[in-house]
């Protein structure tokens, strides 16, 4: 009697661990059909808001004149005090008139002695809004304007070379890669100055490349 009641424990046991392995087999089939039907996440979105700004929003550089020196060289006769000396630079394309040109030195009444180097700056005249843009030079070409107004019909002066140092800047204030500072030199900017021939016109090309300095009588 003790054996088959041991045998029937033995059996209903075994029995219970097969339900159990059978009802788990279920369960993890389940969870794997489940897994396989719901479709794996979207990667996510990138983020259009990051990285860098591109270059082509920043505004395009304008380039203007924003510096002039210019230099004389005196020859064997000298510019007198009080005689004047007015200066100008502009676009070939501008009038030809240093009232207009935003860019000038209209009072240089000092000595220049004989076989000496005058150097002096340009002022800019600030109420003048001329176009005095890098392009507008380039497209015409340049002209510094000297005009002398002799102090005594007899007075003469002797100019043996002229040169002027351009500086070009844009708006954020970086000079041009090219034509940052650029100096022209007219070495054939040659002779006389006097009552009647009292303006010379000293000529370069779009590339800053000197062309001629003429005498005339008027500009």
């Amino acid at each position: 009697m003790k054996k088959l009641l041991l045998i029937t424990i033995l059996g209903a046991f075994a029995t219970g661990n097969l339900n159990a392995q059978i009802r788990t087999s279920k369960t993890l089939r389940n969870t794997q059909n489940l897994n396989q039907s719901i479709p794996p996440p979207p990667p996510p979105a990138a983020n259009k808001t990051a990285g860098p700004i591109s270059n082509t929003d920043a505004p395009a550089s304008v380039y203007t004149l924003t510096s002039a020196r210019v230099n004389i060289r005196t020859g064997s006769d000298n510019k007198e005090f009080p005689s004047k000396v007015i200066v100008w630079v502009r676009a070939k394309s501008e009038r030809a008139d240093w009232v207009w040109s935003p860019f000038y030195q209209p009072n240089l009444t000092n000595e220049m002695r004989i076989n000496s180097d005058t150097e002096f700056g340009l002022q800019r005249q600030e109420q003048l809004r001329g176009d005095i843009k890098l392009e507008s030079f380039q497209g015409s070409g340049l002209v510094l304007d000297i005009l002398y107004a002799s102090n005594l019909l007899v007075d003469a002066w002797k100019i043996e070379n002229v040169s002027v140092t351009l500086e070009f800047k844009d708006q954020f204030g970086n000079l041009h890669p090219t034509f940052g500072r650029k100096t022209i030199a007219f070495s054939n900017a040659y002779g006389f100055l006097n009552f009647e021939y009292r303006y010379m016109e000293c000529v370069a090309d779009g590339n800053f490349a000197p062309l001629s300095a003429v005498i005339k009588k008027e500009f």
